[in-house]
């Protein structure tokens, strides 16, 4: 199985201008990382699907035997129904922080830029939904390359700004997206956890597939500071104090830990898809993990 030390650095892909170019690369990235993993598993059941190799199209990608083999193969007889899916990103003001070179909004953007891309590979629809304590921007799901490049521009100049109201947000999303949609959620997830779940539960009753991928930076899971500082609320700035996080690190800690449990399991219980990821995590493996997640769940329905 590749290495990590085999992907690029987040902070580097990050930084390339273009999401376009940002998107091509983790793809391309990862689809090397698969080429090059050995096989786990085999069955009689994909005798007539073939191993993808690097050029193979991708709209031909089957994600059943992606779930059970942990190996890409293509389709030779059979086509998968055209999905539409929908990104919704945050764009409230705490995603505008980053510790290691690299915010969680930049990050949260790459990342959608390169499923978007995976996905018009496949021939299935991408929309966009931006917001914060309201549904800021919203991009109709369409599967032509134009529209995808609209939506790399909206994130391109995204000002992440605001409080984050996922019970109004979502609600508001639910309204625009057709039923029984795929529905990508990237966010922090600073919020209380009933308000994130009244917002997700909403989409869920529309009958959307809803895969949760919860983002933060390593100083917010750490709080690796040693002396007095001063706190301010990046979502709203009259908010601030003074603290000695050496004394508060095992209270915020245990609180952060309560918090992603109840956001955790909150999700599950709602049947909402949950992914933790850091942003230190390389693009090509957190959307490894994405997809292996979504090939588990389409297999589980069939």
């Amino acid at each position: 199985m590749a290495e990590l030390r085999d992907f690029l650095d987040p902070r580097e892909v990050a930084q390339l201008e273009k999401l376009q170019v940002v998107a091509r690369r983790i793809v391309d990235g990862f689809l090397r990382g698969i080429h090059r993993s050995p096989a786990k598993g085999s069955s009689l059941e994909y005798a007539e699907n073939r191993p993808y190799v690097p050029g193979d199209d991708l709209r031909h990608l089957d994600w059943r035997s992606y779930a059970k083999t942990d190996r890409f193969y293509l389709k030779q007889f059979e086509d998968e129904t055209n999905l539409r899916a929908t990104v919704a990103l945050d764009a409230s003001g705490s995603m505008s922080f980053g510790s290691t070179g690299v915010t969680k909004l930049r990050y949260a953007s790459c990342l959608a830029a390169a499923i978007g891309y995976l996905l018009l590979e496949q021939r299935d629809a991408v929309g966009l939904a931006v917001f914060d304590e309201d549904l800021r921007k919203f991009v109709p799901p369409r599967a032509t390359a134009e529209n995808l490049a609209g939506i790399f521009d909206t994130m391109e100049t995204l000002e992440p700004r605001g409080e984050t109201d996922f019970g109004c947000a979502l609600p508001r999303l639910a309204e625009r997206i057709t039923p029984r949609s795929l529905v990508v959620l990237i966010s922090d997830l600073l919020a209380d956890p009933p308000g994130i779940l009244t917002g997700v539960s909403q989409l869920r009753q529309r009958g959307c597939v809803v895969i949760t991928l919860h983002v933060m930076d390593p100083a917010e899971l750490e709080l690796p500071f040693d002396s007095w500082m001063v706190f301010r609320d990046l979502e709203n700035s009259s908010v601030e104090m003074r603290l000695d996080a050496r004394d508060m690190r095992e209270i915020y800690l245990e609180h952060l830990a309560e918090h992603r449990e109840a956001v955790r399991s909150g999700c599950s219980a709602a049947g909402v898809d949950y992914l933790f990821l850091d942003v230190r995590e390389p693009f090509e493996v957190a959307l490894g993990r994405f997809l292996h997640l979504r090939s588990r769940r389409r297999s589980d329905r069939r």
